[in-house]
């Protein structure tokens, strides 16, 4: 290879008919970034070279998607001589042909736009319209290596078994079904516009079944499965018709189980002496009903319509139901007291409350769960069409017991002063309008979650959140901050394991935050085990060559990623570790070496979110910290701040941003009064914004297709040029006159295409 790694060619960002001006690139971290403005760009191919003698490998990590023709698609990867690259593009098509030698036998040469060792970026050409494409890539030395564009991903399932118990309704599983579910997929290039597509379930002794979908887009595929499917591990594909010929999703496992379960018994709390009359104590009749639902081995316990009051917390024995005639019409009562009880309804698992409003005064829980999100402990949880109103403040608290409520709801926040906080499997809220004095809701340790179609209201300083959780499915809420104190909430890994993963947001509306730092949806969850180097790979083991901090953590399914030097752009999960050894989920494809820089951080993996709206708030959406394989697609923004990605170090921990997409989002106009650097307070343009703090890195992101209105800007910003690698901006709309702001130690690796850059609002 030639020369040293600082000589790396710039991407070259052409304005037509114009020359390029490399002197007004500047290089200030936070201030002074270089107008851009592009209406095309040249088809080039960049050299990137590397220190040292040339390594006979190369590989592809990953590749962007979903791409429609005409569109850059960005291909991450160690291409060891990319100065001699060639590529060659064909559309699969469902004649048997293997697609590896449809790519080398029907495939057409593309001059890529921009590649380095670290990625190809190349326009997808119109060959035969929308469909799964595949592209080989030759180097001398080299075997070829291939790979895939629009190929159908599935990356986790939640299913709806139906329950014989109108209370319970349905169970949420991840990954498990019964028969007659209904099964929500969710993934990438799921479904094609205009493409015949179909899901398709393999059974363990060969058999095919073919589901046609309900409905589904690229990110969710819904389905039924047949009554009659017999229970057993079966393999599940989604993919274009016909299937031959590569076009179909990797097998992904789905067991089916049998839905038994007996029905619960039905209970009346009139029958055991309760009374509507203002100010009975109907906490005993209560108890007496509870105790004979859990000595039945569960029941419903049945509240007329009417007010009910309890001067004492309720506790809900599991297989037990509470259910109203309405939230309208069924009210429990509970009193101002302090100190107020953990919870006022409290259950360990397999309960729910339903067709009830709950109202209190002084509260730190109002419904609660255990927290342990230990499957045979917790989860299992049922909130339907449930009111909740906890005031601390009601009445008429002088300045003195005001104060000292808030201060408390201040200093347990993030820890406590939930209305709602449950933890487990299968649990479900829908159709709920919850507010308190904090925060409205906190799922730990979820696996396999709906919340849906609820009206969630923040407190004082309350934000909402979902921690170390996995398959949780967030759509159709309204979620509003109520007061100056009021902020959003976050997706988190504070907690055990280290890993959160498998979130769709999709159609929900979050307005009026001003408190904190005013963030609508934000990732957190910093700290770290180790960065550095390796001493030694041994298949999917690496010896660290320094001694990690795993401390009495579960690291398990924690992310190890390669953020520097040889390999970089890789991820792995861990799965298991002891000392300076951990094993891999699986091994890297490109082995890193001595001189490779290695982080391993709590997890955050697949989070999509899809056509939600912001208004009011500080930023909409914010990666801060590590993130991998998100999409943030079809959102839309006014009077706030728009879309963060930040990678840095935080916590302690190196935290990567990997194979991020951004795509279809518009930022609107309108005043926005965002939480500055510093507490200082900034009233700057909207904008999309991704940012390498040193020694972390962005490895792998698009920006394409958005809408960036009235002063909105576009910013990629590195505190050097090892911080940001294989940044593809693609076919965006500007309003704003030098709305594209590349900073110059991101330059070189940011390839800015097919920009409409507009000079007056639309």
């Amino acid at each position: 290879m030639k020369g040293p790694a600082q000589n790396r060619a710039r991407a070259l960002l052409v304005e037509e008919n114009s020359p390029v001006d490399n002197d007004s690139w500047q290089s200030n971290w936070y201030g002074r970034f270089a107008p851009v403005r592009i209406f095309a760009i040249a088809a080039i191919t960049c050299c990137a070279l590397c220190a040292g003698p040339a390594r006979a490998e190369s590989a592809i990590f990953w590749v962007s998607g979903p791409v429609h023709p005409g569109d850059a698609v960005l291909a991450t990867g160690y291409y060891s001589h990319p100065d001699e690259l060639t590529l060659k593009v064909a559309k699969i098509s469902g004649d048997g042909t293997n697609w590896q030698t449809k790519a080398e036998k029907a495939g057409i040469r593309v001059m890529p736009l921009k590649v380095s060792e670290t990625s190809i970026m190349f326009v997808l050409p119109n060959i035969g319209g929308e469909g799964v494409y595949a592209f080989r890539v030759d180097q001398p030395g080299e075997a070829p290596v291939f790979a895939r564009v629009n190929l159908p991903e599935v990356w986790w399932t939640l299913a709806e078994s139906p329950s014989i118990n109108p209370e319970i309704e349905s169970r949420v599983t991840e990954d498990i079904a019964t028969p007659g579910a209904v099964l929500r997929i969710f993934g990438r290039c799921l479904l094609t516009p205009g493409v015949s597509q179909d899901v398709r379930l393999t059974s363990p002794s060969g058999q095919t079944s073919r589901l046609q979908p309900k409905s589904g887009d690229s990110y969710e595929v819904i389905v039924t499965l047949p009554k009659d499917i017999a229970p057993g591990r079966y393999s599940l594909s989604v993919g274009l018709s016909p299937y031959a010929g590569g076009k179909a999703s990797d097998p992904y496992p789905l067991q089916i189980q049998s839905g038994e379960e007996g029905r619960l018994a039905q209970l009346h709390l009139t029958d055991f002496g309760a009374h509507r009359t203002s100010g009975f104590d109907n906490t005993a009749a209560l108890q007496s009903a509870l105790s004979r639902a859990e000595a039945l081995g569960g029941g419903v316990v049945r509240i007329p319509a009417g007010s009910f009051f309890f001067s004492q917390p309720i506790d809900i024995p599991p297989n037990v139901y509470l259910v109203g005639e309405g939230s309208q019409r069924t009210a429990l009562y509970f009193p101002d007291i302090d100190p107020a009880p953990v919870a006022w309804i409290h259950g360990l698992h397999h309960f729910g409350v339903e067709n009830i409003a709950v109202l209190c005064g002084n509260h730190n829980s109002i419904i609660s769960s255990d927290l342990s999100g230990k499957p045979g402990a917790s989860g299992h949880v049922r909130l339907r069409n449930v009111f909740i109103r906890g005031n601390s403040f009601r009445g008429h608290p002088s300045p003195e017991l005001a104060g000292l409520r808030l201060a408390q709801i201040m200093k347990s926040s993030g820890i406590g002063e939930e209305s709602v906080r449950l933890s487990g499997p299968d649990i479900i809220v829908e159709d709920c309008d919850i507010q308190g004095s904090s925060r409205s809701l906190y799922i730990y340790g979820g696996k396999g979650v709906l919340v849906r179609r609820n009206q969630l209201h923040n407190g004082a300083q309350g934000w909402y959140n979902f921690s170390v959780s996995d398959g949780i499915a967030i759509e159709g809420n309204s979620i509003r901050g109520e007061g100056s104190l009021s902020s959003g909430g976050s997706y988190a890994t504070w907690g055990e394991p280290k890993s959160s993963k498998n979130i769709y947001t999709a159609n929900n509306t979050y307005s009026q935050m001003f408190g904190w730092d005013r963030e609508a949806i934000t990732s957190d969850g910093g700290g770290g085990a180790y960065f550095g180097t390796v001493s030694r790979t041994d298949g999917g083991t690496l010896t660290l060559a320094g001694v990690p901090a795993w401390g009495k953590d579960d690291w398990a399914g924690a992310l190890v990623a390669v953020i520097a030097g040889h390999g970089a752009g890789q991820w792995r999960m861990v799965a298991s570790w002891s000392g300076q050894q951990v094993k891999l989920s699986h091994a890297f494809a490109i082995t890193p070496d001595s001189a490779s820089k290695i982080t391993i951080v709590p997890m955050q993996l697949h989070y999509i979110f899809d056509h939600n709206h912001f208004r009011e708030t500080g930023l909409a959406i914010q990666f801060y910290g590590t993130a991998v394989e998100h999409i943030v697609t079809q959102n839309d923004e006014s009077m706030a701040g728009g879309y963060f990605f930040s990678a840095g170090r935080y916590a302690g921990g190196v935290a990567p941003q990997l194979n991020i997409q951004i795509i279809d989002n518009i930022l609107d106009e309108g005043p926005n009064y965002q939480f500055g650097p510093n507490g200082a307070l900034a009233d700057g343009p909207s904008m999309i914004r991704a940012t390498a703090m040193l020694p972390s890195a962005i490895l792998g992101m698009v920006i394409r297709g958005n809408d960036l209105r009235g002063s909105a800007i576009l910013r990629v910003q590195s505190q050097a040029a090892a911080g940001v690698s294989a940044v593809l901006v693609d076919s965006n709309h500007i309003s704003a006159e030098n709305g594209v702001q590349i900073d110059q130690a991101a330059s070189g690796e940011v390839l800015v295409r097919r920009e409409s850059v507009r000079t007056s609002s639309p």
